[in-house]
């Protein structure tokens, strides 16, 4: 039997798990810890020897929002210039490492009524389509997925595909009784 952390991980992160994306984004109940318990500190460690963390955004007395991060990917990803140009004009400025980022981007959240679009960049989006969210408000997108798409819709048709097949692999695997830990140890 898996567990509800495994279950959200092959769900929601999968991509990030197996190195497609940066970055993604959980909303779940709080009463399902990735933090500070025997299960989580296991899965922490195998996570962080596969250079993935885990950062708890914002939280409610019922809800969480976790952000599952490949740490080189996503730096790497942010330091792009025309990334960081981007959250500059977003009004962050630079930084020397990913903490100092991310801090800021919690900040911002805790700050924003309603959401900061920008955290887009951080989950790997093209710009383009960030940009393209912000000035429509969220309107006229040309397609929509695991994002909404105002640029080149058959390039994140592939990625659409490739971050469904990752994920329904890594479901089928749990299904086996495969656990996250199990398949990242094997990586």
């Amino acid at each position: 039997m898996h567990s509800k952390q495994d279950q959200l991980l092959a769900f929601h992160c999968a991509p990030t798990l197996t190195g497609l994306k940066p970055a993604n984004l959980i909303t779940h109940d709080a009463t399902i810890s990735f933090y500070n318990s025997q299960g989580a500190d296991q899965m922490t460690f195998i996570l962080n020897q596969n250079g993935i963390r885990i950062e708890r955004i914002c939280s409610c007395a019922s809800r969480e929002l976790t952000l599952v991060y490949n740490e080189n990917r996503l730096w790497e990803h942010l330091n792009q210039p025309h990334i960081w140009g981007f959250l500059v004009s977003q009004g962050y400025p630079m930084y020397n490492d990913l903490k100092e980022v991310l801090e800021a981007l919690k900040g911002r959240v805790a700050r924003t009524n309603g959401f900061p679009h920008e955290i887009g960049v951080f989950l790997g989006y093209p710009l383009e389509d960030v940009m393209g969210f912000i000035r429509n408000k969220g309107q006229n997108c040309k397609m929509c997925g695991y994002w909404k798409v105002y640029g080149d819709t058959d390039s994140a048709m592939k990625q659409f595909d490739q971050f469904t097949e990752c994920r329904d692999l890594m479901i089928e695997k749990l299904i086996q009784g495969v656990s996250i830990t199990q398949l990242l140890s094997l990586a």
